[in-house]
């Protein structure tokens, strides 16, 4: 059995809209790189699930920011990750078709991955592995051994995409064969399990 196995975002999905981006930097009231630093800064604990969604604003504010802010802040933090690459998904389904087993190995928190799971295209991935429910983070080498795992899987069998090289040189390291996404005309150069 062959596994390709994607990253979500930037692989499958495209980069957050500037629109997406906008909104939230509305909602926060900080634009540009002083929010955007905040944001990345505190998300590993965040996408590892250490971190409770009320907890990561609060890191990302300053302060608690009230029920009904929180939730518009989760709800456009969501929709700017939920915006598949048509072209990846075309790319993806035929490798199925050739033979290749479909899935994702992911940094997201909870509510992203949730949400994800609920994508009408979602389904051809199976399983969706992410950081939240593994308790684990790329580059991290617990997530890797992790996947092997859940695919049932030799590291020989399995083709890692990721638009981070540190995250490639670390599926590297587990044995995959893992490549920078740069195009999903890669996906279209894996073989099939017959070749």
């Amino acid at each position: 059995m062959i596994w390709l196995l994607c990253d979500y975002g930037e692989v499958i999905s495209l980069p957050q809209p500037l629109a997406d981006r906008l909104a939230l930097e509305e909602e926060v009231g900080r634009s540009g790189p002083e929010f955007w630093s905040t944001y990345w800064q505190h998300r590993p604990g965040y996408d590892r699930g250490d971190t409770e969604v009320a907890e990561y604003w609060y890191s990302v504010l300053g302060f608690r920011p009230e029920r009904r802010r929180l939730e518009r802040l989760i709800e456009l933090d969501i929709a700017g990750w939920l915006h598949p690459n048509p072209a990846s998904l075309a790319a993806a389904a035929r490798a199925a078709e050739r033979g290749l087993r479909l899935a994702i190995l992911s940094n997201a928190p909870h509510e992203v991955a949730d949400a994800i799971d609920n994508a009408a295209w979602a389904g051809v991935f199976s399983p969706r592995l992410f950081s939240c429910r593994l308790r684990a983070t790329k580059p991290e080498q617990e997530v890797y051994v992790a996947a092997l795992q859940a695919l049932d899987a030799a590291p020989s069998q399995i083709t890692f995409f990721d638009d981070r090289h540190d995250n490639v040189c670390a599926a590297r390291r587990a044995g995959m064969s893992a490549h920078v996404f740069c195009d999903p005309s890669q996906i279209d150069a894996i073989s099939s399990p017959a070749e």
